[in-house]
């Protein structure tokens, strides 16, 4: 079991799918307390589309859940409904439980984009004032936020590659790389006044 796992986790691609087959949000960004059982998961072979119920438009008519109870489940708590396992009812079901929305709030989206979605949608605490606020929150427009997401993290990657780049760029040189550059640096100055030196004399001892 360790051998397959390790196969399977030291290969970018295989593990990309991997996370995405199990459903599991992968990014550190600073939040406690998140529910993962709210990620969906896949049944089946990956696709390159999933749905995503956007919660905030959501009204919990329950018509999803009723033509296809494998893959939507109703979230009482909130009142809302979401994906739990994705493509776990045929295409026909999924297709009826997309159109029978009143609100359109069932979208088909990229695999890759699954994962950004699922985390944001799901309500944060919101900050109160004294005995004021508190509460939950969500973003207003989840697609919206995923793109900022997305482009923050973009960001931050390229400024942590610059910053290793530029460490790398000062990094100090050991005590063996010092012996040998100043070496080297006499050895260049040996044979630059050697050169010079012959040069001398072939001009000004040309019997020598």
């Amino acid at each position: 079991m360790l051998n397959k796992a390790y196969k399977v986790l030291v290969k970018e691609d295989l593990r990309k799918d991997y996370d995405a087959s199990i459903g599991q949000m992968r990014l550190h960004v600073g939040r406690n307390g998140l529910d993962s059982a709210r990620y969906s998961s896949w049944n089946g072979p990956l696709r390159p589309q999933a749905l995503f119920v956007d919660e905030n438009a959501c009204i919990g008519c329950r018509e999803c859940v009723h033509h296809a109870s494998n893959t939507f489940v109703m979230d009482e708590a909130m009142g809302c409904a979401r994906v739990r396992v994705q493509y776990a009812d045929n295409d026909e079901k999924l297709e009826v439980s997309v159109e029978s929305c009143p609100v359109n709030c069932i979208h088909w989206v990229d695999r890759e984009e699954l994962a950004v979605l699922e985390l944001l949608i799901q309500p944060q605490p919101k900050k109160g004032h004294g005995v004021f606020g508190g509460g939950w929150e969500r973003p207003a427009n989840v697609f919206i936020a995923a793109k900022a997401f997305n482009k923050q993290q973009l960001n931050q990657q390229s400024e942590a590659e610059y910053q290793r780049n530029a460490q790398s760029a000062v990094e100090k040189e050991t005590p063996a790389q010092a012996e040998a550059r100043v070496n080297a640096s006499k050895k260049i100055e040996r044979e630059r006044f050697s050169g010079i030196w012959n040069f001398f004399e072939q001009v000004f001892h040309p019997n020598m």
